[in-house]
């Protein structure tokens, strides 16, 4: 048998290679760091991932999308039960099935694939880090329109009204589920938690980037953002308005695959990849910050004789953030073209509510007083609409 033996010559060039290896680590550090503090101190959107974490299961997941340069941002619910086909694993499962083992990388790189989005960075919660990050952010304020009694498990007593939530009881509200609850509000839920946290983050910034508090802070979650690209992060928040954040989720249709109750986002997806996209090119345009500040109303008539298409196109605009009011049928059904209403007299929101659809006809109506008109928008299907799109003839 053949002994191998050490040749002493080559140490020279395991040094070498060990030290490659050491600047290649150091570089690509630098160059996160670098690349946070040119989208904190320049015009590029920040993308960060927020997920709570409660027994290995990611209860909340968030990503939200941040302009530092005018402090607007958005944010975008993703279901732990988006079903999808998944192909490290072979199979079609809920894409939390990634999450597993504290092992966040195969569950942000197919959320990324999904939305067709880069998500570098992100920021994770486990039950006792979001109980320490909210003591010492002196609680959360969360208003619940009425009081939570539930015997779990885990129990789960909260009362109504305005609260402060401490480190305890946000990890109750987190854990809640209502059975009989709706996608929209479930969404709703886990959205209002995390408009509470972050705007918590920015009126708390100074504190949390003391000595003596950072690092403890710090140590309540998981993140691959370095430390000064966190202070700068959480500096950037203070100028966040969150009650102005456009709130959006993923919606689809509901299906039992493998016993598993699976939400499958509409068109395979394009329809959350299109919001994403949209919402990037909002909040970069300068142009439209009164527009994207506010949540606009929308109604949705139908003039075509298919059943339900109103309802399925509301579904659309909610999940671009849009507040859907009233549903129903046009006075006609032979309606060819599609037409959208602008009674806000905006023409960068007019445009805007007719790229969701991709709508080209557009008229307005002038003279409008205050309250009196039905919503800010009015789209009347027409038989040039597929369900998804207003094809051209």
């Amino acid at each position: 048998m053949r002994i191998a033996i050490f040749d002493k010559s080559s140490i020279p060039l395991l040094a070498i290679l060990l030290l490659l290896a050491g600047l290649v680590v150091l570089f690509g550090i630098s160059l996160r760091s670098d690349a946070v503090d040119e989208a904190v101190k320049s015009d590029r959107i920040l993308n960060v991932l927020f997920v709570v974490d409660l027994g290995g299961k990611p209860v909340s997941t968030e990503l939200f999308l941040f302009y530092p340069a005018t402090g607007r941002g958005a944010v975008l619910d993703v279901p732990g039960e988006t079903g999808l086909i998944i192909k490290s694993l072979n199979r079609v499962d809920r894409i939390d099935a990634l999450f597993k083992d504290g092992r966040i990388k195969p569950y942000i790189d197919e959320i990324a694939r999904l939305l067709a989005a880069e998500v570098p960075y992100y920021i994770v919660l486990d039950a006792t880090g979001l109980a320490i990050a909210t003591d010492l952010l002196e609680g959360l304020e969360l208003f619940l329109p009425q009081a939570i009694d539930s015997p779990g498990p885990p129990p789960v007593r909260l009362p109504s009204g305005a609260l402060v939530l401490d480190g305890d009881k946000v990890v109750q509200y987190a854990s809640y589920v209502e059975p009989d609850e709706g996608d929209a509000d479930t969404a709703a839920r886990r959205q209002k938690l995390f408009q509470a946290l972050i705007r918590r983050l920015g009126e708390r910034s100074s504190w949390i980037a003391r000595s003596d508090v950072f690092p403890v802070f710090k140590r309540s979650f998981k993140t691959n953002l370095t430390d000064d690209a966190f202070r700068r992060f959480v500096k950037e928040l203070a100028r966040l308005d969150a009650d102005k954040l456009v709130l959006q989720r993923i919606t689809g249709a509901w299906r039992i695959v493998d016993g598993k109750r699976l939400l499958f986002p509409h068109y395979d997806g394009e329809l959350v990849r299109d919001i994403v996209k949209q919402t990037l090119n909002a909040l970069s345009n300068s142009t439209e910050s009164g527009v994207a500040d506010k949540i606009f109303t929308v109604e949705i008539l139908n003039g075509t004789p298919e059943k339900g298409l109103a309802k399925k196109t509301a579904e659309i605009f909610q999940s671009f953030g849009y507040d859907v009011i009233t549903v129903g049928n046009a006075n006609r059904e032979d309606l060819e073209r599609t037409q959208i209403i602008d009674r806000y007299a905006n023409s960068d929101a007019a445009k805007n509510v007719a790229a969701v659809i991709r709508c080209e006809n557009l008229s307005r109506v002038e003279g409008v007083a205050p309250g009196e008109a039905v919503a800010d928008f009015t789209v009347i299907l027409g038989k040039d609409f597929n369900g998804r799109y207003c094809i051209a003839p």
